[in-house]
């Protein structure tokens, strides 16, 4: 779920920031450079304010993950993500399109820390090149099938997540696509607290 997370906002956003995506810094660091080339101050800017924003959701996320007790680290770093996503829906209703699509900037560089490992591929990250890189890996070295699953999984959600989130935006809009976002941050935050609820039930 965090994997097509991360392409549905980037298809989400992609418009209103500018042609640039929300999870995906390489590419947004390569369009960096061409602007700079082309001495397009306007063009360069927002992308270099896509970037560093990115990095303050990483951030904020990583430091609650290490600052907050592990039993409610997770379902913090969710809290915020949705109460930044409600903030979205609010600039997005005031017609304020470049700084909601900068706050999804923001949920998706926060939502990045969740990541984990399973099996040894990286889910939950916008990672687009990474996944094909190793899938091209695990089919020279075919040893495990499912590493090869996960991979092209990984990449499929990613690819299906954006789809969606553009048509989402082409017809109902960001505001509206971004009730979404909020929606599946409910739905993983109950996925979290049930087995937090069923301890305290034992108890």
């Amino acid at each position: 779920m965090g994997t097509a997370l991360q392409g549905y906002v980037s298809g989400l956003a992609y418009t209103n920031l500018g042609n640039l995506y929300a999870s995906f810094m390489s590419g947004n660091s390569g369009h960096l450079a061409q602007q700079l080339v082309q001495a397009n101050t306007t063009g360069a800017g927002l992308a270099l304010g896509v970037i560093l924003t990115f990095v303050f959701g990483v951030s904020v996320g990583t430091g609650l993950l290490d600052n907050v007790p592990a039993r409610w680290s997770m379902t913090s770093v969710l809290a915020l993500e949705a109460a930044i996503a409600a903030a979205s829906i609010v600039l997005a209703l005031d017609h304020a399109a470049l700084p909601s699509a900068l706050a999804l900037v923001a949920l998706v560089g926060t939502h990045s820390v969740l990541h984990r490992q399973v099996e040894g591929v990286e889910l939950g990250r916008g990672y687009v090149t990474g996944y094909l890189f190793a899938l091209g890996e695990a089919l020279a070295r075919p040893k495990r099938t499912s590493l090869v699953f996960l991979e092209i999984s990984a990449w499929l959600l990613l690819v299906t997540g954006m789809l969606i989130g553009a048509a989402t935006t082409q017809f109902l809009g960001q505001a509206r696509g971004t009730l979404f976002v909020l929606a599946m941050l409910i739905v993983l935050e109950t996925m979290l607290w049930r087995p937090w609820l069923a301890d305290r039930d034992a108890t």
